[in-house]
């Protein structure tokens, strides 16, 4: 029961449905990456300025992100609106079109055109259902990370985390850590840094972790 209070209270920072002021967002900017959308969702009030300040927040940022993008191209491919394309580099809007998908998801029923899409998109299976952001936890959130990083990082990806905090070797982990929050206090957005060098920065101290 506290659980479940502490998950509750920790969604008051989130606006459950982000999906009208999205579509707003993208009639006027068809192609946007996901962190513009959250500073267009911070500046109109409807994500708080910290929500990227905790790996737990931030995973929850982009959920509900995702969710309501998710449900946007549904929406619109069952109205026959306009085309909407998710990725995580990219989210897209463009004039709808029919393909061979469409054309048979258009001549069955509403279900038909649902199934049809979701199955063209795995993802937005995992995105449309709400238990995985409440059932997530911070120690869920610090493992996908470590798995993230322990799968695809290399030698270059190291000398590149290197370089994002201005050193090179040799160097220890204190000079790593000192040096991290150094550069984290200066691109902190509160401090008028560049919130887009602070996730970089801290990406490049979580990839470090994994060599000192």
């Amino acid at each position: 029961m506290i659980l479940l209070l502490e998950i509750i209270n920790s969604f008051n920072m989130f606006n459950f449905d982000l999906s009208h002021a999205i579509e707003r967002y993208l009639i006027n900017n068809r192609e946007s990456r996901e962190f513009d959308i959250i500073r267009h969702l911070q500046s109109i009030n409807l994500l708080p300025n910290d929500a990227l300040r905790e790996p737990l927040s931030m995973f929850r940022c982009h959920f509900m992100i995702f969710n309501a993008l998710y449900r946007l191209q549904l929406n619109t491919h069952i109205h026959q609106r306009y085309g909407l394309t998710i990725s995580s580099l990219k989210i897209s809007l463009s004039e709808y079109s029919l393909d061979n998908k469409g054309d048979s998801a258009l001549n069955g029923s509403e279900h038909s055109e649902k199934s049809d899409l979701q199955s063209h998109d795995p993802l937005s299976l995992f995105y449309l259902d709400y238990d995985q952001v409440m059932q997530t936890t911070e120690q869920d959130v610090n493992k996908l990370l470590d798995q993230f990083w322990k799968g695809f990082l290399n030698d270059d990806q190291k000398q590149n985390a290197l370089n994002i905090l201005g050193l090179s070797d040799p160097v220890d982990f204190n000079q790593i850590k000192k040096q991290y929050r150094r550069l984290a206090m200066k691109h902190h957005p509160d401090r008028g840094g560049d919130a887009d060098q602070l996730i970089a920065v801290h990406q490049a101290i979580q990839c470090l972790e994994m060599y000192y």
